[in-house]
């Protein structure tokens, strides 16, 4: 059998992003700092040694594009040339996930790199006139609270290096399965070893796998008291939540709600969180507070700011924040349920919401 020889080439690449937040997105042109051309430049941002910034042109760029957005990629530096990949992307505001809207690595037909130079306009900037219709954005998952969110990942390109010439020996290995084996496990009762009283249900489980996963756990199965521990009772967390949190042990991912409403999986999310920090889950507790984030509202924040102050979540603190630090928000929060529950129950980040607002309206003053 004729052996095989690999070698690869690849360029040696400097990657970094941007995000330009654009507030009060169905105004289009009128009320917004556009310059003469239409456009709104996003501050400056470094990557491989160049000075890049994003430009947003929000009636469009051009005669032919009415009805839709316009976003370029402009090289800011004074000199050099800059062979870069761009990928232009818009973010989901529910998920947090990016989805490609643009990229130089489809858009171009050429096997060379766009180059950017800083000479004229058609070289110093990457993009496309008519980049999407604003009406399919107005109502999507990339809008809210009337705000779109453009991220431009940029990869400077540098020296194309060749690697030594090497036998090829390849062997098919299957994916990992572990966490399938897990999950199985715990749909799998027959080998359980504890029983959980949660209210009305049970839920059957391993303490070899709990005592691994928590410290809580691992605590409360140790010597002299593993033997009592059968059959244990939780007062403390609803059986949908306590459901979550073992999926969360056996699988490190948190379970699909699709049979819940936004606003029931986003209560579930709020106690996972309160129970991921009695059970020492760092990870789920962070899992938790980031679904959190992304799904903040006028309604729900006052409680979640109450929930990240109790359970000492500085992140979630800090989201909470800053969504109800706009004067035009704050009034609706303080309307809501939420709000009189963390009044009476959490006053300290009170402080904070009234003192960012006072802040940002002496610096507009």
């Amino acid at each position: 059998m004729a052996s095989t020889t690999i070698s690869s080439c690849a360029y040696q690449a400097v990657q970094g992003a941007h995000r330009l937040k654009i507030c009060q997105f169905s105004h289009g042109i009128v009320g917004m700092d556009v310059n003469a051309d239409g456009f709104i430049r996003s501050s400056t941002f470094r990557v491989g040694g160049f000075d890049w910034a994003i430009l947003y042109y929000p009636e469009g760029y051009g005669d032919d594009s009415e009805g839709f957005i316009s976003v370029f990629v402009e090289f800011m530096s004074k000199y050099g040339k800059a062979p870069a990949v761009v990928d232009i992307r818009l973010i989901d505001q529910v998920t947090g996930k990016p989805k490609s809207l643009l990229s130089s690595v489809f858009f171009e037909e050429d096997e060379e790199p766009f180059r950017f130079k800083s000479d004229s306009f058609a070289e110093a900037t990457w993009g496309k006139e008519r980049c999407i219709r604003r009406e399919a954005l107005e109502d999507s998952v990339y809008v809210r609270d009337d705000c779109l969110v453009i991220e431009c990942v940029i990869t400077v390109l540098g020296q194309l290096r060749v690697s030594e010439t090497k036998p090829l020996c390849e062997i098919d290995v299957p994916p990992p399965n572990a966490l399938q084996h897990f999950r199985k496990m715990l749909e799998d009762t027959s080998a359980a070893d504890v029983t959980f009283d949660v209210q009305q249900e049970t839920f059957a489980a391993h303490r070899a796998v709990l005592a691994a996963r928590s410290p809580v756990f691992r605590k409360q199965f140790s010597e002299p008291m593993k033997e009592k521990m059968s059959r244990i009772t939780i007062n403390s967390v609803e059986p949908a939540v306590f459901k979550a949190l073992l999926h969360f042990i056996y699988t490190d991912s948190l379970p699909v709600m699709d049979d819940f409403t936004r606003a029931e999986s986003n209560a579930v999310f709020q106690h996972l969180l309160a129970a991921a920090d009695q059970y020492g889950l760092e990870r789920l507790k962070l899992m938790c507070a980031g679904t959190l984030v992304m799904n903040l509202n006028v309604e729900n924040v006052a409680s979640a700011l109450w929930l990240a102050d109790k359970y000492n979540c500085q992140k979630l603190k800090e989201a909470c924040v800053n969504f109800m630090a706009p004067s035009n928000r704050v009034d609706a929060v303080v309307a809501s349920q939420g709000y009189q529950l963390l009044k009476r129950g959490s006053p300290s980040p009170l402080a904070d919401v009234w003192e960012k607002r006072s802040r940002a309206r002496q610096s507009f003053l």
